[in-house]
């Protein structure tokens, strides 16, 4: 048993002669598809009446109010999370500032007691 690959090729590819009923069948569809996209077309309907058309059954509306529910609770809790990180920032701001100002106030109480330590020796 020999495989010709070349042969094979070309019995596969040879030209055929199209049947007489090929050009009435494409054009057929092409009839049935251009009837059926005017059909969709003559309803009239946009994309945003099919939209609600689709929302309206009470369960979607259920869905969709639920949907909306969650994401505003989301939201909500992002924006209180947000402040609270806003508000832990400012007391740690506020904690390093009254840090730096007792650093300084021992800074000068330092110097002060060192000058009266010097006057107190000093008058020995």
């Amino acid at each position: 048993m020999n495989f010709d690959l070349e042969e094979e090729l070309k019995r596969a590819l040879r030209r055929e002669d199209v049947s007489p009923k090929f050009t009435s069948r494409v054009m057929e569809r092409i009839v049935r598809s251009n009837a059926a996209k005017s059909e969709n077309s003559k309803d009239g309907k946009g994309w945003r009446q099919r939209l609600a058309e689709f929302l309206n059954p009470p369960r979607m509306k259920l869905a969709v109010a639920g949907i909306i529910a969650c994401l505003l609770t989301f939201i909500a809790l992002g924006v209180h999370r947000y402040r609270e990180h806003q508000r832990a920032i400012a007391e740690i701001a506020e904690g390093e500032k009254a840090r730096e100002q007792v650093i300084l106030a021992m800074r000068i109480a330092s110097t002060k007691l060192k000058i009266a330590q010097k006057k107190v020796v000093d008058s020995r």
